[in-house]
């Protein structure tokens, strides 16, 4: 993770914690169903999570879950364990539908449901709190493309 005293991008937060944007492309696109993987499908994705990634509250949501990740990765909160991802947390879940309607409204809530349960690429090795919020991400992007 990144040093409380550099500043950087929303890139490089990303980066810090393992994350790329073709990794969230790749994730997204392993879930199309009735539609053909295209070079352009897959142009449009990256445009729009890059697009997104310029929403002041979404970049706010995003560092909120990585610096919630760290903390209780490296169990900084005293009394919280969360390392077994228990069912009872669900301010994740909440992080990750925030994302999405930023970026989609309540429809790609449903669709965040979908990334959310099958975890596919990069959003199935994150955390507890990352996986929620790029599986938002991408789910935000990916229903936000098809409204088009």
């Amino acid at each position: 993770m990144m040093d409380n005293n550099v500043s950087g991008s929303i890139y490089d937060f990303m980066r810090a914690a393992g994350v790329e944007v073709p990794q969230l492309v790749e994730a997204g696109l392993e879930l199309l169903a009735g539609v053909e993987k295209t070079g352009e499908l897959e142009i449009k994705l990256e445009s729009q999570i890059r697009k997104s990634l310029e929403d002041i509250n979404v970049i706010v949501l995003i560092i909120a879950g990585i610096r919630v990740e760290e903390d209780l990765l490296k169990h900084r909160i005293e009394g919280v364990n969360v390392d077994d991802d228990p069912a009872y947390l669900y301010s994740d879940e909440v992080l990750g539908m925030a994302i999405a309607n930023q970026i989609a409204g309540t429809k790609a809530i449903f669709n965040f449901k979908r990334y959310d349960e099958a975890k596919p690429g990069i959003i199935g090795t994150l955390g507890p709190m990352l996986d929620d919020v790029f599986a938002g991400l991408v789910a935000g992007c990916m229903s936000k493309i098809f409204e088009e």
